[in-house]
């Protein structure tokens, strides 16, 4: 597991094949994609596909990195999911991208904040980029 840093690594990520995609207009969609993704990963694994390690901590993942696009970001927010050949890919672009991703790891809990401190704490790898798109934030999970 990486150790979570003030600010992630300006980095690409990975390549990996496009599984699943969303488009949040708003934090009240997070609901509606939470149960979608529950679904989509036990047909998935039903399907014989490689299976996700933990899938609460892939759910939790991907909707602080979708809260923090909506909450922090600019819309629109596109939301993939992919495939790497070992992990699992999870990528949220907000068009944001002059403002870096930066975890709260000093803040005191009840503050709120420390989203993106537990994704990187149970990532393989995190990091962000900024393109014609905007901001695109990500995570390698197994």
């Amino acid at each position: 597991m990486a150790e979570p840093t003030a600010v992630w690594q300006e980095r690409r990520p990975p390549d990996a094949h496009p599984i699943w995609h969303w488009s949040p207009a708003s934090l009240t969609d997070l609901p509606r994609i939470r149960r979608e993704l529950r679904a989509s990963i036990a047909e998935h694994e039903a399907t014989d596909g490689p299976p996700v390690a933990d899938p609460d901590m892939f759910v939790l993942a991907l909707d602080e990195l979708m809260s923090n696009a909506l909450r922090h970001g600019r819309t629109p927010v596109l939301v993939d999911v992919g495939r790497t050949d070992d992990a699992w890919l999870l990528t949220v672009c907000d068009r944001a991208a002059d403002t870096p991703p930066r975890p709260a790891l000093d803040r005191d809990p009840v503050e709120g904040g420390m989203g993106l401190g537990l994704v990187a704490h149970d990532a393989v790898q995190e990091g962000w980029y900024a393109s014609e798109q905007g901001k695109h934030v990500w995570v390698v999970l197994r």
